[in-house]
């Protein structure tokens, strides 16, 4: 399995917003199945990022680029600007962010 590292400006997409964040990233790319990704998402307001996946616990992530997928929460930490996320999509890969 081949892994992919983004380290960079994205934003989050979610409840109707959207929030500058820094991605954390790594991309798996399995030689057969799904791929998929995870990491954590940090913005300068912490609580814009929270608010914004508080509900649903999902959203998009886009990338300069235009890449862009949807993501699961994993993980909150009140008072902390930090996110960890998780995504798959069948037809978005991590490959895509080089």
């Amino acid at each position: 399995m081949d892994t992919l590292v983004y380290r960079g400006s994205a934003t989050l997409l979610a409840e109707g917003r959207e929030v500058d964040v820094h991605a954390d990233l790594t991309g798996f790319l399995p030689e057969f199945g799904l791929t998929s990704w995870s990491g954590t998402l940090e913005s300068r307001d912490g609580a814009a990022a929270v608010g914004a996946v508080g509900r649903s616990r999902r959203g998009r992530l886009r990338l300069p680029g235009g890449w862009e997928s949807a993501f699961a929460v994993t993980r909150i930490v009140l008072g902390s600007s930090v996110i960890w996320v998780r995504g798959s999509e069948p037809d978005v890969s991590p490959a895509e962010w080089v």
